[in-house]
């Protein structure tokens, strides 16, 4: 599953981070796939991973929490153009299912 999070700047200088593989750790570490230069986000703070052709986020025990859509999540689906908040930085992903549907045993796929 290919990502794209879309990070909203009040001065409209949107950064665009694009991740190819999963799972991915966002946070104040160097070692995070997506750095987050922000002082109330955690050094590891949330992870992104796919579930189900669905993209999910866990927080993984920070300070200060991670939201969706402004509620405060352990765990949660997020869904394309969701808004993910961590510290006081927000993102909007951008993905496509990395899953077809399952098809019964003898069907041919046939692209339309």
């Amino acid at each position: 599953m290919k990502v794209k999070l879309i990070e909203l700047n009040p001065l409209g200088h949107n950064r665009k981070v694009v991740l190819e593989k999963l799972p991915a750790v966002l946070g104040r570490s160097s070692s995070s796939q997506v750095l987050v230069e922000d002082q109330w986000v955690s050094r590891r703070h949330c992870q992104l991973d796919e579930v189900g052709g669905l993209l999910v986020v866990r927080d993984l025990g920070s300070r200060h929490g991670t939201y969706v859509n402004g509620m405060r999540v352990a765990e949660a689906r997020l869904l394309p153009d969701d808004k993910l908040t961590v510290g006081l930085t927000s993102f909007v992903a951008s993905y496509r299912g990395g899953f077809r549907a399952a098809r019964p045993a003898g069907c041919l796929a046939t692209d339309r």
